[in-house]
């Protein structure tokens, strides 16, 4: 039978090494009970476990769903982000993480030996690495140099597609950021622009980036005036 320590622990801590702000107090001494015993096989045993309680008024609700098929890391982000508020036991901790797994993520919990578990740090350390196939591989700056601006796409929807790109690659070096740019855009006045004068900062780009959109669509509602510039 697994029996989960009832230290007040924040191993969640040691994992994201972060500062955590101290949970609210609650003056009311009443309690409600979370995650009781359901009786029956082996989940019986898993519940078999002091009563967790939190306190009342406290709803530990609209939490991340896990289904197994996601990267854990980001689950585990999610659910921390959720849980910081409340100060409950290690058992109460790992109660509440069972209730976010559902499907094969679900059918992994309850499989776990009785007895192998005594901390949520050492739940959620088993968690990653049973689903660790999952997990996201981080892309490189090499992956920006495959969003190139399409055939009379707008430079608006193009931007928009680079900058979300960017978001997936950590640590991108501005110099390298300006030069990839460069060659992915579609020639016109803003390429032109970024090879004179390449921008210092991903800021810089964009604010840059701000003035040939709006000539562009200036352009596009005024074909008359486009014209007259050309000529």
């Amino acid at each position: 039978m697994m029996r989960l320590r009832e230290q007040q622990l924040k191993p969640w801590l040691n994992l994201r090494q972060i500062p955590r702000e101290p949970a609210p107090s609650f003056p009311s001494p009443k309690s409600r009970t979370i995650l009781g015993s359901r009786g029956g096989g082996a989940e019986a045993g898993r519940d078999e476990q002091p009563t967790e309680t939190l306190p009342v008024g406290v709803k530990v609700s609209n939490l991340p769903e896990y289904d197994g098929t996601g990267d854990p890391q980001e689950h585990l982000d999610e659910f921390y982000a959720k849980i910081d508020w409340y100060d409950l036991s290690d058992a109460a901790y790992c109660k509440v993480f069972r209730t976010t797994l559902s499907k094969r993520a679900l059918a992994w919990f309850n499989q776990l030996s009785v007895g192998t578990i005594s901390s949520l740090e050492q739940l959620t350390q088993c968690f990653l690495h049973y689903f660790f196939m999952n997990k996201k591989v981080p892309k490189t700056a090499a992956f920006l140099f495959t969003i190139r601006q399409k055939e009379n796409e707008p430079l608006r929807d193009y931007m928009q597609r680079f900058v979300e790109a960017v978001h997936e690659v950590p640590h991108v070096n501005h110099e390298l950021l300006a030069s990839i740019i460069q060659q992915n855009l579609s020639p016109g006045r803003f390429k032109e622009s970024i090879a004179g004068k390449p921008p210092s900062t991903m800021e810089d780009l964009l604010m840059r980036s701000q003035k040939y959109i709006r000539i562009e669509e200036s352009n596009a509602s005024n074909p008359s005036l486009s014209d007259k510039r050309k000529g």
